[in-house]
């Protein structure tokens, strides 16, 4: 699902995010990042002579947003919060609980088992 969008001397950088945690960048339509994460990555960027960075930053537990960071030699050049899907946030919750559920299965029967 796309997130974001910068415009960079007529160059367009997207900011895509799967369900599973697949963040992908792309410059100009072609696919140049992806990462997995869970709480954010740095994507490097290389745009003719300039080199920018591309950070995600999210909190599972916080606003449910995603800060998107353009840099430029350390410096911000542009910022972005976006909403995280519902889609997205109902996925890992249901992980969460399902893993909770085998975790607690999983100990019962070695704790019954001795």
């Amino acid at each position: 699902m796309k997130y974001a969008e910068f415009n960079i001397d007529s160059n367009e950088i997207e900011f895509w995010n799967s369900t599973f945690g697949i963040e992908s960048v792309l410059l100009n339509g072609k696919i140049i990042s992806k990462k997995f994460s869970f709480s954010g990555i740095k994507h490097e960027i290389k745009l003719h002579a300039r080199d920018l960075i591309l950070e995600s930053k999210y909190k599972q537990f916080d606003k449910k947003e995603i800060k998107l960071e353009l840099k430029e030699n350390g410096v911000l050049v542009k910022e972005l919060l976006v909403k995280v899907d519902k889609s997205q946030r109902f996925f890992w919750m249901l992980i969460g609980v399902a893993t909770g559920i085998a975790l607690f299965k999983l100990l019962n029967f070695f704790y019954w088992s001795t």
